[in-house]
């Protein structure tokens, strides 16, 4: 597998969380029920699939990528780490929303649904730059051994951050949120 296989394969679970975190937030501008539960469960899994795993990976990927021969501006991938920044900070900002909501301050449930889609449209809007024309750039300049040792570097974020167990258990979180929002549209990039 190679570095931009493994990226690309950690999408499909982040799209589905998307649409997830989307249809919550629609159901939040309508005045109906949600879950702080559930919100909490996506918090967790944006802490640590999203945050903590898949963007460490990307942070290697794109400093080592930029020392290639890349037919296309540099300044792109400085895009792309500055929006791990943005995410992180609408992170914080359904954190302290979740938290508001759960002490009952209604004014929260605007700022949570706010806060989820714009974090759901940047991170949509990321992954479709990555896969559309940063991964396929990223084929073209890096060699098989530059993918692999990219590889080896996300096997040990992995072993270190996301062992196989707690990937298993965002896996399991993932299908728990997914057949309860079982109508939810996917979300296409």
């Amino acid at each position: 597998m190679t570095a931009t296989e493994n990226l690309i394969s950690e999408h499909k679970d982040i799209i589905e969380l998307l649409g997830i975190m989307s249809k919550i937030s629609n159901k939040i501008q309508l005045n109906e029920v949600f879950y702080t539960s559930d919100i909490e469960d996506i918090i967790d899994f944006l802490k640590h699939f999203i945050e903590k795993s898949h963007h460490k990976k990307e942070e290697i990927f794109y400093p080592l990528l930029s020392t290639t021969e890349m037919p296309n501006d540099r300044a792109e991938l400085s895009v792309m780490l500055y929006e791990h920044t943005l995410a992180r900070n609408y992170l914080k900002d359904i954190n302290s929303c979740i938290i508001n909501c759960k002490i009952g301050n209604a004014f929260s449930q605007e700022l949570l649904a706010e806060s989820m889609m714009k974090y759901v449209v940047l991170i949509k809007n990321h992954i479709n730059k990555e896969e559309k024309i940063i991964f396929p750039m990223a084929n073209k300049v890096l060699t098989e051994n530059e993918q692999t040792e990219i590889n080896r570097q996300f096997e040990k974020i992995e072993e270190k951050i996301i062992n196989h167990d707690l990937h298993e258990h965002y896996r399991r979180l993932l299908n728990k949120l997914k057949s309860k929002y079982s109508d939810i549209e996917r979300i296409s990039i």
